[in-house]
C-alpha cells in the first residue's frame, strides 16, 4: 500500500534551490508605498499583469495570506492606485461575474522592471513578520543576480558546491553588504524594523550576519545566504504540508 509519505516524500529546500521554485514578484516602489500589501499584489501578478477575475480565496492561496488580510490589502492597493477593483463586471453574454474584476493599472505596470523576489515558503505562516520578508526579498534578489552572473561566466548547470565556490571567487560575502540606508530606501522600512529583521533572519539561520559597526552605529552588515539553511516540507494530508526551518550540519 502506497502511503502519503511514499507518494510525496519529505523535501528539503536550500536558499539556492528556492530560486528555481515558486516566488512572488514584489515591485520595490509599491513595497515602499503600501508595505505588506505588496504581497497580495504579488499574488495578483502570478495570475495576470493586466486583469484577473479570481476570487479573494484564490488570491489568498497565491499570496499565502489569510483571506481577510487579502481583502484589506485589495482596498489599500485600490485606494493607492496600484489596482483598479471595478467590482462584478458582466460577461459577453450579459451575466454578472461571480467575482470582482481586478485590473493592474498603468501606474503598476510602469514599476514591474524594478522588483525583488520572495520565495513561496517565506510568504505564509507567523515565523516571518513583514520586516523579515522585506529584507529577505532583497537578499534573495541579490542571490538571484549572483547566480545569473555566475551562469553567464561559467555556464548553466552548476551544482551547489560549484556555485558557492564561484561566488567566493568573485567576492563572496562582499556581494551581500547592505547598508541601513539602502535597505530603508528599497523596502520602506524604518531603521528599528530593519535592525530587528536582520537579527531575526540570523537567529533563524537563514542568513549569516557579519556586523560592521561604524561610529557606534549599525550602518552596514553582511547578510550572507546561509548555505546550510533548509526549508523542510513535510506532507500532512492530500494537498497540504507543513514547513519547518533547520540548519544542516556537516
Amino acid at each position: 500500500m502506497t502511503t502519503l509519505a511514499d507518494a510525496h516524500p519529505r523535501e528539503e529546500i536550500s536558499l539556492l534551490a528556492s530560486l528555481n521554485g515558486e516566488w512572488l514578484k514584489l515591485p520595490l516602489s509599491i513595497m515602499r508605498d503600501v508595505g505588506p500589501a505588496v504581497q497580495t499584489l504579488g499574488g495578483i501578478l502570478r495570475e495576470a499583469n493586466k486583469e484577473t477575475f479570481v476570487s479573494a480565496g484564490k488570491l489568498s492561496e497565491r499570496a499565502r495570506l489569510p483571506v481577510a488580510t487579502v481583502r484589506k490589502h485589495l482596498v489599500t492597493l485600490h485606494n493607492r492606485g496600484w489596482i483598479d477593483n471595478v467590482g462584478r463586471c458582466h460577461t459577453r453574454t450579459g451575466r454578472a461575474r461571480r467575482t470582482c474584476t481586478i485590473k493592474v493599472t498603468a501606474k503598476t505596470k510602469g514599476t514591474l522592471g524594478d522588483y525583488v523576489i520572495l520565495p513561496r515558503w517565506a510568504c505564509g505562516g507567523r515565523r516571518l513578520p513583514w520586516s523579515c520578508k522585506a529584507v529577505l526579498s532583497v537578499v534573495m534578489s541579490r542571490l538571484a543576480a549572483m547566480k545569473a552572473a555566475i551562469e553567464r561566466q561559467d555556464g548553466k548547470g552548476l551544482d551547489a558546491d560549484d556555485f558557492w565556490a564561484s561566488l567566493d571567487n568573485i567576492g563572496g560575502a562582499d556581494k551581500f553588504r547592505f547598508s541601513l540606508k539602502s535597505l530603508k530606501s528599497e523596502t520602506g522600512l524604518s531603521r528599528p524594523a530593519i535592525v530587528d529583521a536582520k537579527r531575526q533572519l540570523a537567529s533563524l539561520g537563514i542568513v549569516e550576519r557579519i556586523r560592521n559597526t561604524r561610529d557606534g552605529g549599525d550602518d552596514t552588515d553582511v547578510l550572507f545566504p546561509n548555505q546550510a539553511f533548509r526549508v523542510v516540507v513535510t506532507p500532512k494530508s492530500e494537498g497540504t504540508c507543513t514547513l519547518t526551518f533547520k540548519v544542516a550540519r556537516g
